[in-house]
């Protein structure tokens, strides 16, 4: 800016300083341009004051030497154009909005000066303004070129990184042009499709994906219209499988009048499609579990306000559940227990505790139920469930009652049950002394019982050692000199064969059932099917010449004798065979099945003569026999010896039989037996 000039001029421009702006805003208030001028009043109030100045120092050089106008003068509105200029411009004024303005500012000085100096100041005004103008437009040609070589620059990275989110997306997508074939994939639509890319460009894209893709797709009427389309449903075949998958596109607009295409993107909804189909099926589970219980299912918030109560609250409580939607779930409580009710429901939602009580509740037709309520709380509300618990309400008061009129009935008993207790004392002594006598009286008969076994055991084996000799020379006489016994000698001495055999037979009967209760084998686990096995092996030869069957089904394993259960199903099979009818071959089935109580119960069943079942528990006592000795053999002395067996392993065995019908022997066998003291 130039020097303050002297005179009069310079004078009455800063005497007219304040009228000249005021007329300055006043043009510009007229020629609308108030609002701008407000934004920017200081900035314009100080550059008229600059401009005054350098008018003033510009009309005095011109006044005090006119032919010489040029020059420094000339200087002064060429600085205050490039003042304006750098100023204002970077204030964000538009060209027109600043010139208009610069024009206001022109008019106010012309006001402001007197008449003898308008044409220098139209002068200066000229020039200002040329120069503000070719400043400005030299201003705006460099801003242009630097935003042209920043909207390149801008264009270039946008491309590049266009390529680096289309090729990195997770969505398979791909870009066609306006004949709607594929220009580019990225690498997530080959990955979904399983195809390389590059045999897929230029290819129509209702050969790509299918004639109903594309007709499902509305990617056609959004390229026309240069519009987009988002969240098509749609299924599409993929490497033999299909696919659901949400199709989105957009036109990528006209690039010099023409059309530039479309990008699509697929996003793979099945395994979500799935997750929803079976949410909806659990949710379907749910609702019908819900709806069919017999107790009433509710949902409320931490006010007690309902949100859901199942259709069981009609029948228990009479109400439709739309009628109870949205109310407070206390306000069917009764007086009494709602302080208590709301307190608890109170303390689930603060504290977590349990919510579990009973309550009554109102009925619709007025009377009072009582409930038994039980809630937890997920996500801010409660959900819950409460049963109708009326009837156990009045039966456990029932019980009450009686348990206190029970202990009315105990104390008035009270003196009658003492005086029965003391004579209860005097019987408990009396039996007491009677249970001693038994015991006594028992320990005398085990002794016995263990003398007598112990006299048949002997007895038994001295006996053997006779009878062997008695049956081998007899045997031996027969063998070596058969010409002088012939008639009745060979006769006799073939009986006395005979029955010396069927007495070491007995003998041995005897000495088995005498060994069963002295045994002292402990008992194992045994495997009955093996134990089966080695007693059919036993019996191959006797059945096979008995042309018969013995058939065993699937047998458990139990705790036992190994030796004395053999010896059992030895007698039992024994006797199926040898009771047999004769016209009909044996046939003899073992089964096993377990019973409650850790029992396993074994069946042996044969098809044979059988007997009358009023016999059923004398053929287990010894030396008893049903048949003559002609009839069949046997010391009658197997089946007692099977009795024995099966009692020392703590089980039982009984028969059923009809004659002629065959007949079933049924053993009862603790799976694991007790430990002995």
């Amino acid at each position: 800016m130039a020097k303050k000039p002297e005179g009069d001029t310079l004078g009455s421009l800063r005497s007219d300083a304040q009228g000249m702006f005021a007329a300055f805003a006043a043009l510009a208030e007229e020629s609308g341009y108030a609002p701008y001028l407000a934004q920017q009043e200081k900035a314009w109030e100080l550059y008229l004051v600059c401009l005054a100045e350098d008018l003033s120092g510009f009309l005095a050089a011109v006044t005090a030497a006119p032919s010489q106008s040029g020059g420094r003068a000339n200087d002064l509105p060429a600085a205050a154009g490039f003042e304006a200029v750098r100023t204002f411009r970077p204030l964000g004024l538009s060209f027109a909005i600043f010139f208009s303005l610069l024009k206001c500012a022109r008019q106010s000085f012309l006001s402001c000066l007197p008449g003898k100096d308008w044409v220098g100041c139209a002068v200066f005004f000229d020039r200002l303004e040329a120069v503000a103008v070719s400043q400005w437009a030299k201003e705006e040609s460099g801003s242009a070129q630097h935003r042209l070589r920043k909207a390149r620059q801008f264009i270039l990275n946008e491309k590049r990184r266009y390529a680096a989110v289309f090729s990195r997306m997770a969505e398979p997508a791909f870009i066609v042009d306006r004949q709607r074939c594929l220009v580019d994939v990225n690498d997530a639509f080959e990955d979904f499709f399983k195809v390389r890319g590059e045999t897929l460009v230029g290819k129509s894209c209702s050969v790509v994906l299918g004639h109903q893709v594309c007709e499902a797709c509305l990617l056609e009427k959004a390229l026309s219209e240069q519009g987009s389309f988002s969240s098509i449903e749609i299924s599409i075949p993929v490497a033999g499988e299909t696919r659901t998958v949400l199709m989105s596109g957009t036109s990528l607009g006209f690039v010099n009048g023409e059309d530039s295409g479309g990008i699509v993107v697929l996003q793979d909804i099945t395994a979500q499609r799935q997750v929803e189909l079976a949410l909806h099926a659990s949710e379907e589970q749910f609702r019908t579990l819900v709806e069919n219980i017999p107790d009433v299912t509710w949902r409320a918030d931490a006010e007690g306000n309902l949100a859901y109560v199942s259709p069981k609250v009609k029948k228990i409580c009479g109400y439709e559940p739309e009628e109870l939607l949205g109310q407070s779930r206390f306000g069917s409580v009764h007086p009494e227990d709602a302080v208590e009710v709301r307190k608890r429901y109170g303390l689930l939602f603060s504290k977590g505790r349990d919510f579990n009580l009973r309550y009554r509740l109102r009925h619709k037709s007025g009377k009072w139920i009582w409930v038994h309520d039980r809630a937890h709380v997920a996500d801010d509300q409660a959900t819950g469930v409460f049963s109708d618990v009326t009837k156990r309400r009045k039966m456990e008061d029932e019980l009450k009652e009686y348990r206190t009129w029970l202990e009315e009935m105990v104390d008035e008993r009270t003196q009658e049950a003492e005086t029965v207790n003391r004579q209860l004392l005097l019987e408990v002594a009396e039996r007491q002394q009677a249970q001693q006598e038994l015991e006594l009286l028992a320990e005398s008969l085990r002794r016995s019982n263990a003398e007598l076994e112990q006299f048949a055991h002997v007895a038994s084996h001295d006996m053997k050692e006779p009878l062997l000799l008695i049956v081998a020379f007899a045997e031996r006489l027969l063998a070596k000199w058969p010409e002088k016994f012939d008639g009745k000698a060979g006769e006799y001495l073939e009986r006395i064969f005979r029955a010396g055999r069927q007495l070491q037979e007995l003998v041995d009967d005897i000495l088995q059932l005498s060994k069963v209760r002295n045994c002292e084998h402990p008992f194992g686990v045994v495997v009955l099917d093996d134990l089966l096995r080695e007693v059919l092996g036993d019996f191959e030869e006797r059945i096979r010449q008995a042309q018969g069957n013995v058939g065993v089904g699937t047998l458990a394993a139990i705790e036992g004798d190994r030796t004395q259960l053999r010896q059992l199903f030895q007698n039992l099979i024994a006797n199926a065979l040898k009771y047999r009818q004769a016209d009909l071959s044996p046939v003899v089935e073992v089964k096993g099945r377990t019973l409650p109580g850790k029992i396993y119960e074994i069946t042996v069943q044969d098809n044979g003569i059988g007997f009358e079942e009023k016999y059923a528990e004398r053929i287990f006592q010894p030396f008893v026999r049903l048949h003559g000795r002609h009839e069949y053999e046997g010391t009658g002395i197997g089946l007692a010896t099977c009795e024995k067996i099966v009692a020392r392993h703590g089980g039982r065995i009984f028969a059923k039989s009809s004659p002629g019908e065959g007949s079933i022997f049924i053993i009862q066998l603790p799976l694991v037996q007790r430990k002995r003291k």
